[in-house]
């Protein structure tokens, strides 16, 4: 019987209600009579005249679904930039915790980095600037740190090996010593373990060493 086939293939489903969320309910739930439920911008409800009890086909809804999350996903990732910069990894995993799918997850990161509100770059200059303002370090705790946020080596060191060049790296040293010794009165040893742990080199440390004790 070819038009009981041919309507079971276009089924449709019936929204039960709508409950708006979010911060000035900027986001709604429709929630469908087989039990599903999926979100879309409050915008979307406008534009689709969406409403309990208006009937939908699951081509409609297969075309409403993704729209919506791209959308939501895209409006939560420009939220999260406009609080501070993100590396790519970190909006990615911020993005997906939220749930959202991974194709279009990697959609929004992509438009973003085209439309410059993404950028690893732009990270780079921040994190390591608000990081040698609370914290002086050397080169090796800056990488480790940026690896962590899932930056690439390559850029890290295309921007951090220019970047340390034109430093004043005794007077960055000088720096890391005072916030070591404002804890303890520390023995030379300990200062130099410190001065280790924030990442920089021996030759470095041993320069500055001999230079701070003969003052």
């Amino acid at each position: 019987m070819p038009g009981k086939n041919s309507s079971s293939q276009n089924v449709k489903l019936s929204i039960l209600k709508i409950t708006r969320r979010g911060a000035g309910k900027s986001k709604a739930e429709l929630y469908l009579s087989d039990g599903s439920s999926f979100f879309v911008t409050d915008k979307m409800v406008l534009q689709n005249n969406l409403e309990s009890g208006m009937y939908l086909s699951e081509e409609q809804i297969n075309v409403l679904k993704p729209h919506a999350e791209y959308i939501l996903a895209k409006k939560k990732a420009l939220e999260l930039l406009g609080l501070r910069e993100h590396s790519v990894y970190q909006l990615k995993k911020k993005l997906l915790i939220r749930d959202f799918h991974l194709h279009i997850v990697l959609r929004v990161l992509e438009e973003l980095q085209d439309e410059g509100s993404l950028s690893n770059s732009r990270f780079i200059e921040a994190w390591v600037g608000s990081r040698l303002r609370k914290n002086p370090e050397g080169y090796r705790s800056l990488y480790a740190g940026l690896v962590k946020a899932g930056v690439p080596s390559g850029e890290i060191k295309a921007y951090l090996i220019p970047f340390m060049d034109e430093l004043d790296l005794d007077q960055l040293l000088e720096k890391a010593a005072e916030k070591i010794l404002e804890k303890n009165t520390i023995t030379k040893d300990k200062l130099v373990r410190g001065l280790k742990n924030r990442g920089f080199d021996d030759s470095s440390i041993i320069r500055f060493i001999e230079s701070y004790y003969s003052k």
